[in-house]
């Protein structure tokens, strides 16, 4: 695997193995979809689903299972939101095996950018490679100025990400909370769940200031605890 010279993290953790699909069967579906193109086959994939859905998480698994299957090959993940990009490096992208591009509403209504991605499009499609690209709605709802973008976008491989039901919601923070070192009980996550917003970017955001605090405090997650730290 090449990395693109910027402070891009992949995560380790950002796995297939470990991303809860929640008993969503599309969620299975998209998953499998994507182990089978990590595999060698050749697709044009686009998902979509709001904040906390595991956009960025996919991507990345996907980065990962790849360059396991194929070491030798160039493989890139791009975060559209990272100020540090220019389109210039999209351009740079066309040597590569396997290209991910995560958040692709942040770079949509510049023709700059959005030829960029139609000439990376365009390039993949001729050479048979691989091109999985995420947002944050479908590509007919996109506002993009160059419609044969939307007309190429529209025509990938569409998958939305289902979002998650509490009950997996739950699992998942008691996951996150396992791999911090910190034990979540389910007297805790009942107590969080009765008082808290249950969107996923809020509980894991929620989740990071309580495993600081434990650390500062040397003190584990009681309900006592987790009352004085979110000021409930």
């Amino acid at each position: 695997m090449q990395q693109l010279p910027l402070d891009i993290e992949i995560k380790a953790d950002a796995t297939f193995s470990n991303f809860i699909a929640g008993g969503e069967e599309a969620n299975r579906q998209l998953v499998d979809l994507l182990k089978s193109v990590a595999a060698g086959n050749s697709e044009f994939i686009y998902l979509y689903g709001n904040a906390g859905t595991g956009r960025t998480h996919l991507l990345q698994g996907f980065i990962h299972q790849y360059s396991e299957c194929f070491p030798q090959r160039l493989v890139a993940y791009l975060p559209l939101d990272n100020p540090q990009l220019v389109p210039a490096m999209v351009d740079g992208l066309l040597s590569f095996d396997a290209v991910c591009l995560d958040g692709l509403e942040h770079c949509l209504g510049n023709k700059e950018w959005e030829t960029a991605f139609f000439n990376l499009y365009n390039h993949f499609k001729e050479q048979n490679k691989i091109l999985i690209i995420a947002g944050d709605k479908a590509p007919q709802q996109l506002e993009v100025v160059l419609q044969d973008l939307k007309s190429r976008l529209s025509a990938m491989l569409i998958h939305a990400i289902q979002p998650l039901p509490d009950d997996a919601k739950r699992l998942l923070l008691q996951q996150k909370a396992e791999e911090r070192g910190l034990e979540l009980s389910e007297d805790v996550i009942n107590y969080l769940f009765s008082r808290q917003q249950r969107d996923l970017p809020y509980l894991l955001g929620m989740l990071e200031k309580l495993d600081q605090a434990s650390l500062q405090a040397q003190r584990r997650l009681t309900i006592p605890f987790v009352k004085q730290v979110l000021g409930l």
